[in-house]
């Protein structure tokens, strides 16, 4: 026979809820998600890295043919001696260097070019 309750239904079994505290599994899932996103980013921009490494190891590994006969006529252009169409005369970057050197010492130099600086000014 069942017994009934105030309002004739038959009482049946109750379970109670338990509480559980959630703020300890969500912390959890949080520090796990912060941990995977940095994981990902670090591993994303190691990876960006090796391959801007990779594209500039290629580059400097690779031939160009063109660029170095282009290097090597300018080399030779500023290296040799030349009597220009105008009646001028080419010579050498480092000897020209030297003679400029020689012609008009460091202090004189500096105090032309300050001269000129003040006169344009």
């Amino acid at each position: 026979m069942t017994i009934g309750s105030e309002t004739g239904a038959p009482d049946l079994p109750s379970v109670e809820l338990e509480s559980v505290d959630a703020s300890p599994i969500l912390t959890f899932v949080l520090i796990l998600l912060i941990l995977l996103g940095g994981l990902v980013w670090g591993a994303s921009y190691w990876f960006k890295n090796e391959a801007d490494l990779t594209g500039r190891r290629a580059a400097a590994e690779a031939s160009y043919p063109d660029l170095e006969r282009l290097r090597i006529a300018g080399q030779q252009q500023l290296n040799r001696y030349e009597v220009l169409a105008s009646g001028a005369v080419r010579i050498p970057v480092e000897q020209a260097i030297l003679k400029l050197s020689e012609e008009f010492p460091a202090d004189a130099r500096i105090s032309v070019e300050m001269h000129n600086n003040h006169i344009g000014d």
